[in-house]
């Protein structure tokens, strides 16, 4: 599960780092030429939280896969052709999700105070649902254990 998880998480920071490349490449060929007026350096403050935190956030996420899959998984592997459980797929898959939340959401966070001096509670309570999913697998997996056995009668349980 564990070398599953280092290829689910580098494809995640390759992909925050290239979609971040590719949304912001087009605006700065529009900015290049403004560069020398005066609004343009609190324009460049907002696209560096927006963008700079996304593409960070893409490079530490493949820099550091294997030491996350290690903290998510613990330190015992099992067999290579052992069956994959599906609460560790829920653990991994909700780690992953919360990573991206986080990622995405810190620059919005940023840029919104920043640019207005105000807090954009929309991408803070994002940001605190990312947190909660990539600290909380545990509790996920047990209610992800709990609703999969809703309405049985003890006879599906595994």
């Amino acid at each position: 599960m564990k070398p599953f998880s280092i290829l689910l998480i580098r494809l995640l920071g390759l992909y925050l780092f290239l979609k971040t490349l590719f949304a912001v490449v087009p605006a700065l060929a529009l900015l290049g030429p403004n560069a020398a007026e005066p609004g343009v350096g609190k324009l460049l403050l907002i696209y560096v939280a927006t963008v700079g935190v996304p593409m960070l956030g893409g490079v530490l996420l493949w820099c550091f896969a294997g030491r996350l899959a290690e903290r998510l998984h613990g330190g015992v592997e099992a067999d290579a052709g052992a069956r994959i459980a599906d609460e560790d797929l829920v653990r991994a898959g909700t780690f992953l999700i919360g990573v991206y939340l986080v990622v995405r959401h810190v620059g919005m966070l940023v840029a919104a105070y920043t640019g207005a001096g105000a807090v954009a509670y929309d991408a803070l309570v994002v940001v605190l649902a990312g947190l909660g999913m990539m600290l909380g697998g545990r509790y996920l997996v047990a209610l992800y254990r709990r609703a999969r056995t809703w309405g049985l009668d003890g006879e599906g349980r595994s």
